[in-house]
């Protein structure tokens, strides 16, 4: 390669893109039993990582009802749900979550990513340490 050649190479010429595929969840059908363990996961995750607190107990049912949200409108991919997941607590951080919680609600939508990777069987980023 030489900066004055003629020709023009590309990055991709020599680092073809690799796309990151999306992960489905269309193996996880009952939308409801599927967000009641998410959220007691998160329970449990938060507990282990902080202390017990109610708080983490709300975190946890606020992301199951955005999850059976999302599930029931159709949407199947881990991303888009992680997103509703965090755009719901995040609108509500400061009234009920902040003075209590030692985490974030992008914390939470990244475990809940690791945790729905994990259930799809696919391979996880291994974001969060544990998935309860």
């Amino acid at each position: 390669f030489r900066s004055n050649s003629a020709s023009c190479i590309t990055k991709n010429s020599f680092f073809p893109l690799k796309m990151v595929e999306s992960i489905s969840l269309d193996s996880l059908s009952d939308h409801e039993a599927d967000g009641a363990r998410m959220a007691e996961s998160i329970t449990k995750w938060l507990d282990a990582e902080w202390m017990p607190q109610e708080i983490h107990a709300k975190m946890g049912d606020s992301a199951r009802k955005s999850y059976i949200t999302a599930r029931t409108s159709g949407e199947d991919e881990i991303m888009s749900i992680m997103m509703v997941i965090a755009e719901d607590l995040e609108a509500n951080w400061m009234e009920e979550y902040d003075k209590d919680a030692f985490v974030n609600a992008w914390d939470i939508a990244n475990y809940v990513s690791d945790y729905l990777t994990k259930k799809s069987g696919s391979e996880t980023c291994s974001c969060s340490s544990d998935i309860y």
